[in-house]
């Protein structure tokens, strides 16, 4: 049990230092004194720091898609105001960290994506699950009749996670969710709310 209990504690110690200081800043040493686990501790549950990196993009992701199951299973809702809540709940975790750190996804898909092939098929594989899990309340909204038959959900799916990701880089900057509001104003107070009225 103490086994599993360090294992988590090492790969949050880790998230935290990875997103401020990057994968490749971030050495073992840094991790184990965050943690403050045993020196051991680290080998004992990953072979190398690149294990490490595929845990922690796992841990990520399962964190998002609890945020995401929760607010897109909601079914008492329609379907664009889950994905709109979803995309709100994102924003409220940013203001909380002062837009500090950002996502680990689009962190680790700017420094590793060209220089790892095992970090890239990872994250690629955490993009995709992301994008399909809106994709699948998207074609709720089309069979509903709340966005156009014309539209691809899939690739709309995939706009929204990238214009928010998009938006997240200049909160990051600006110090400020401004323009991660603008996303959610412009997407579902407009550019969709008008596809709803065409139908």
């Amino acid at each position: 049990m103490r086994r599993n209990h360090n294992k988590e504690t090492i790969i949050q110690a880790g998230l935290e230092i990875i997103l401020q200081r990057g994968f490749n800043g971030t050495g073992v040493e840094a991790i184990l004194k965050r943690a403050n686990v045993p020196r051991g501790s680290f080998y004992n549950f990953f072979s190398s720091k690149e294990e490490f990196g595929l845990a922690i993009i796992d841990d990520f992701a399962e964190q998002l898609n609890d945020i995401m199951q929760t607010a897109l299973g909601d079914t008492s809702l329609d379907p664009l105001k889950r994905i709109k809540n979803c995309f709100e709940k994102f924003i409220e975790i940013v203001e909380t960290n002062n837009c500090n750190g950002g996502c680990l996804l689009a962190n680790l898909s700017l420094e590793m994506a060209d220089t790892c092939e095992t970090f890239r098929h990872r994250l690629d594989e955490a993009w995709h699950h992301m994008a399909m899990a809106f994709t699948s309340v998207l074609l709720e909204a089309q069979k509903g009749k709340t966005i156009s038959a014309e539209l691809d959900p899939e690739m709309l799916a995939e706009n929204l996670v990238s214009s928010y990701e998009g938006a997240l880089l200049r909160a990051k900057v600006k110090k400020s969710t401004e323009p991660l509001k603008n996303f959610v104003h412009l997407y579902f107070d407009n550019f969709l709310s008008q596809r709803k009225e065409e139908t």
